[in-house]
């Protein structure tokens, strides 16, 4: 995320009895995050500097850039307090975080969309969903190139027997398959256009398609139906495949967000608890906002439970997991649930027919653990260096001198 001239990484597996790695949401990155997002903060503690103004002046991001911006507009981080200012045992605090991902596009992307002669449009693809919202994006994109309401079009995916499709990692899928589908609804729109044409006695070009009909462009009056449209073809049906085609340009390409955090930590139990969070994020151009957002929702969910709650409870002797069960392993619930606000920014960026791109990774998962460990140390003066920040671990940390956990 930042630039950094001087920088070693240096990576290495360690391989325990304790099963194997599986990815999770954005794998990697929640850890990583919580502690590069942290060591930002405690940087700005040291040069005695705003840690939003910090990250203004060494993040290049123009979209993090906007997203800060909207941070200091929309919530109370103007009126954040120094470390540890409240006098009670209840001490609350503010901190910010944030997240970077990457533009993965899979070439493996092909669809088909057909038009029959009754006015249907259908959609083919192998894409599956699996909970992200991919079949109403793939209906919005046919619809807004015929006209028609989303709904008026047919969806048939998850089947091998169909053009293949993308997978479901990496947030590769909105990015890989909605242009594919829009380059071939238009070829397809295109057909039907000319084959409607002669019937309006006009060029394909001069006609258009509004509300669910082909209309002539400099006289709506002159229109069909799409039905009439369709019955206009010459054979049963238009089908028109096509494929994912190449971005535009090479340049690599990142999205991300900015998440902040208002917590409270009591300090005679050792309870923390995420009061709100206002996130601003952004992901291309969001096709489907409502959708968008309801995904950053869960992973703001699943970056609390992550920070807060889940611990995996080892046999030190067996590498068996004790704890294998949603009684034992406990995850956020209702009662954990904070104040939610999303703000989206649209960042169009010219490298597809759609410029969308996915945002299951970068949906505050990776940001709510570092924003809620900055928020702690606003709150308490004292830096989590360790999660779950379980009660036992909160009063742990507390306990110390010079207010640090050590690993």
């Amino acid at each position: 995320m930042y630039k950094c001239p001087n920088l070693l990484t240096e990576e290495y597996d360690v391989f325990i009895n304790a099963g194997p790695g599986a990815a999770f949401r954005a794998p990697g990155h929640p850890q990583g995050c919580f502690a590069l997002e942290q060591a930002i903060d405690e940087l700005a503690v040291k040069l005695n500097m705003d840690p939003l103004t910090l990250r203004e002046k060494i993040d290049e991001s123009p979209a993090r850039k906007v997203e800060r911006q909207i941070i200091l507009e929309r919530t109370a981080w103007s009126k954040r307090r120094p470390a540890g200012a409240d006098t009670g045992p209840v001490k609350r605090g503010m901190g910010v975080a944030q997240s970077v991902w990457y533009r993965f596009v899979d070439m493996n992307s092909s669809c088909e969309v057909r038009v029959s002669r009754d006015g249907s449009v259908e959609l083919l693809s192998a894409v599956q969903d699996l909970g992200g919202g991919t079949k109403t994006i793939l209906a919005q994109v046919v619809a807004e190139e015929f006209g028609i309401p989303p709904q008026s079009v047919g969806i048939r995916i998850g089947d091998t027997r169909y053009p293949i499709g993308p997978n479901s990692g990496g947030s590769v899928t909105a990015g890989s398959i909605t242009p594919a589908v829009r380059n071939a609804a238009y070829q397809a729109k295109q057909q039907l256009l000319a084959a409607a044409a002669p019937s309006l006695g006009v060029a394909p070009g001069e006609l258009a398609f509004e509300d669910g009909r082909v209309v002539v462009k400099s006289d709506s009056s002159r229109s069909l139906t799409l039905r009439q449209a369709a019955g206009k073809l010459t054979t049963d049906e238009i089908a028109v495949r096509f494929t994912r085609v190449p971005d535009y340009t090479k340049e690599k390409l990142t999205y991300g967000g900015v998440d902040f955090v208002e917590l409270a930590v009591d300090t005679e139990t050792g309870r923390v608890h995420v009061e709100r969070v206002f996130g601003a994020h952004d992901c291309g151009r969001p096709i489907n906002p409502t959708g968008v957002i309801s995904q950053i929702n869960g992973g703001m969910l699943q970056g609390i439970s992550y920070a807060l709650f889940e611990q995996r409870i080892m046999d030190a002797q067996k590498g068996y997991m004790l704890n294998a069960n949603l009684e034992n392993y406990k995850i956020l619930g209702a009662r954990e649930t904070p104040e939610i606000e999303i703000a989206l920014i649209e960042n169009y960026i010219a490298q597809s027919s759609t410029d969308a791109a996915g945002i299951g990774e970068s949906a505050g998962v990776i940001t709510l653990a570092a924003a809620i460990g900055n928020a702690f140390y606003n709150a308490t003066g004292v830096r989590m260096r360790k999660i779950p920040m379980t009660p036992a671990n909160v009063l742990a940390a507390l306990g110390t001198t010079g207010g640090e956990l050590k690993a």
